[in-house]
């Protein structure tokens, strides 16, 4: 495989961006119009994950082990998505869409670089992309063996709880494992397009999952002011590498440091920490005003719980609940992280950060130039800029700070 080559084509390729892409899947949906029923009727977000995931093969077509286990995780992911036929039928990714896509793609590349798309460069293409399919597809069966291309699930309930925030229960058809702090993709079938949401508990036994939504964009408001007990909902494989691995240095003192909705994973995190060893954790929740610490009650419950590890008289879980703003205000203000910074310094702890991307990027600014080491930091989001097959990385090991405030 002329590696050099290929490189080089792909960044002449890159150059024409957005258009390139668009000519892709025009000429996708020509070859095979039945895909068209794969993707959400705005492509915008699809296209920015098409040059991402193209790209990292592009920069790992050479590291053998690192292309096999993305390209796994690619093949795996997209058994999620699915078509429909005349009839309605459900049609599931097989060899052959992937065949289509490698043509699609030769035709994309052939239009884009011109007098540089020789045979000699053609071949190389070919080659290459019929060795990444062969990959994904051995990925999509080595989870087909245990795993389904995506659960079935029920909302239980609804409690809107702001105007602008909704909490979920729902229950998949059978049990969708997951690690507290990842994220599930989630998926409304009218709208045929896929966001990715963090469930708000550990594990239950009866396996339910809360999901904290707020009104943000297209997808959200539909779930937050359109959802009703009794709507269908589909989840993805749980994605997310870094929140998850919390329990990484259980001698360390844990700080949980959220904003908003991005409560939900850290919640989570929390339960699940009360199920095991006793370890110093402190939680500090930050809103702009008291109305926006809309899951306090469940979590002062929480706090005044027993851990299974706690001894009697001990504290295992400190929650301070914070505001910027609040007329009869009692509780502590000013920002989480500020908030965060006045109970101790935070040197010889490991730091969970989940909000808004603006809040990620202050917080970990503000965390590090109070000496808080960067490695101790942990964060992950997963927005339309992302794509979790590339975030997710078999390195549980590895913080965040250097991905995340994207």
């Amino acid at each position: 495989m002329d590696v050099t080559a290929l490189r080089r084509s792909w960044r002449q390729f890159t150059v024409a961006g957005p258009r390139a892409v668009k000519y892709f899947y025009a000429s996708l949906f020509v070859i095979a119009p039945e895909t068209r029923t794969m993707f959400p009727t705005n492509m915008r977000y699809q296209e920015d994950k098409l040059l991402a995931a193209l790209g990292h093969i592009l920069t790992h077509v050479d590291d053998a082990e690192e292309l096999t286990a993305f390209t796994h995780r690619l093949g795996a992911d997209h058994r999620r998505f699915q078509a429909r036929d005349a009839d309605g039928n459900v049609i599931h990714l097989a060899e052959h869409h992937y065949i289509w896509v490698g043509q699609a793609l030769l035709a994309t590349l052939e239009h884009f670089l011109g007098t540089a798309w020789t045979p000699a460069l053609k071949a190389e293409w070919a080659a290459a992309y019929e060795a990444v399919a062969k990959l994904m597809l051995a990925g999509a069966a080595e989870s087909e063996r245990s795993l389904p291309p995506y659960w079935e699930a029920q909302v239980l309930d609804v409690d809107r709880r702001l105007v602008d925030l909704v909490v979920l229960t729902v229950r998949p058809n059978y049990l969708c494992a997951y690690r507290p702090g990842q994220s599930l993709p989630v998926q409304l079938p009218d709208l045929r397009m896929w966001r990715y949401l963090s469930p708000a508990n550990a594990p239950r036994p009866d396996g339910t999952i809360e999901f904290h939504v707020r009104a943000t964009g297209r997808f959200s408001t539909h779930l937050v002011r359109r959802t009703g007990v009794g709507d269908r909902l589909l989840l993805g494989h749980p994605v997310g590498t870094t929140l998850s691995s919390y329990d990484r240095a259980p001698h360390r003192p844990l700080l949980l440091v959220a904003g908003g909705s991005g409560l939900a994973p850290l919640r989570a995190v929390v339960e699940s920490l009360r199920q095991g060893p006793a370890r110093s954790v402190t939680l500090v929740v930050g809103g702009k005003t008291p109305s926006d610490l809309y899951d306090h009650q469940a979590l002062a419950m929480l706090a005044s719980t027993a851990s299974a590890g706690q001894s009697a008289g001990e504290r295992w879980l400190r929650y301070v609940p914070t505001v910027e703003a609040g007329w009869g205000w009692e509780g502590a203000v000013g920002t989480a992280v500020d908030v965060a910074l006045r109970l101790r310094s935070w040197e010889d702890s490991d730091v969970l950060v989940c909000g808004s991307p603006a809040m990620i990027r202050d917080t970990i600014r503000t965390l590090v130039d109070a000496g808080v080491p960067p490695d101790q930091i942990l964060t992950e989001t997963f927005d339309h800029t992302s794509y979790p097959p590339i975030v997710a990385s078999p390195d549980t090991s590895r913080p965040l700070s250097r991905l995340g405030a994207r």
